[in-house]
């Protein structure tokens, strides 16, 4: 049985491991923090190469307003250069490879820019908010590892219990008292009715048959062979998810558009049937790859360097990184 595998992962590296257990917050390092694998994958990174952990540092570098181009796992001139700007005003070797120094200076770069981000704005949203500087707010609690719900937005309990978290955790001394707004009577009904139908919506949902059978995994292998294609959504080229998006789409469902979007939006299951997504960490934390499960350990997936081909859970790669199963619903 392949086991899931653990979700939040910390640097481990010799430089980066005696910085966490050194710290009065080790065990409150961001969800970014990456494993001492994927880090060395990351070290090896350098123009030219291809390869989906550039995307993870390319987000990385774009939140501090270094790389200005589109997610690729293509090491480009653009992404070197974004690298190198990075190092030289940081006063590092501008080399334009990602190096241990490198990589914790960008860390370290990026919880200040989130410490502020929740010092300038935490104060001033009011519960039921939506608003781009709740999502702001909620990206940097995901950062830090106090928010793992879906970035909405919209400011609920779920953000307040973290900002609770975060303002205890990292002593910010943040005066949440405002947080509650007044919610009039007529806002209350509405508040019941929205819960009553979602209730509802739910129960009609759960009874509704699960979209996993020998047509979807039949529709899937149709395609294999096609490349792998950054951002593709059609048999000349698929990504990881377009893959799954289009072939779902020929049974009549529609799936997001991005892994974690499809892993946030299907349900969990203990253990996969056939037609069911089975989801693996890769170049960054949480769900970043999926594919659909055929039975004894194999599933269909669109990979990097083999396009759509068929492969084995149970092999040391994926093993390691599996997250577990979740069920597409009709």
């Amino acid at each position: 049985m392949v086991k899931k595998k653990n979700r939040h992962p910390i640097i481990m590296s010799t430089m980066a491991g005696s910085i966490a257990f050194s710290s009065p917050l080790a065990f409150t390092l961001p969800v970014e923090a990456i494993s001492k694998e994927q880090f060395e994958e990351l070290q090896k990174l350098s123009y030219g190469e291809h390869h989906e952990a550039v995307v993870h540092l390319q987000r990385k570098l774009k939140t501090l307003k270094y790389y200005q181009g589109t997610y690729s796992p293509e090491y480009d001139a653009l992404t070197e250069h974004a690298l190198k700007m990075f190092q030289e005003e940081n006063e590092l070797n501008a080399t334009g490879k990602a190096d241990e120094t490198t990589y914790l200076k960008i860390e370290e770069e990026l919880n200040s820019h989130h410490k502020e981000v929740i010092e300038k704005y935490a104060t001033k949203i009011q519960h039921g908010e939506q608003s781009n500087r709740v999502k702001q707010v909620q990206m940097a609690l995901e950062h830090f590892g106090f928010y793992q719900d879906e970035i909405d937005s919209i400011a609920g309990p779920v953000t307040k219990t973290a900002l609770e978290r975060m303002n205890k955790a990292h002593q910010l001394e943040l005066d949440l008292s405002d947080y509650n707004q007044i919610v009039h009577v007529s806002e209350r009904e509405s508040q019941e009715n929205n819960v009553q139908q979602a209730v509802q919506t739910k129960s009609q949902a759960e009874v509704q048959p699960s979209a996993q059978s020998d047509s979807v995994t039949s529709t899937a292998k149709n395609y294999m062979g096609s490349p792998y294609v950054w951002g593709g959504t059609s048999p000349s080229g698929f990504d990881c998810s377009g893959f799954l998006q289009y072939v779902f789409e020929q049974h009549g469902i529609s799936l997001p558009r991005t892994v974690d979007s499809i892993y946030y939006s299907t349900k969990p299951v203990d253990q996969p049937s056939v037609g069911d997504l089975v989801f693996f960490e890769t170049y960054k934390p949480g769900p970043s790859h999926a594919g659909i499960y055929l039975g004894d350990g194999n599933f269909i997936h669109a990979g990097l360097s083999s396009g759509v081909t068929i492969s084995n859970m149970n092999n040391s790669y994926w093993s390691s990184r599996y997250i577990g199963p979740r069920r597409v619903a009709n």
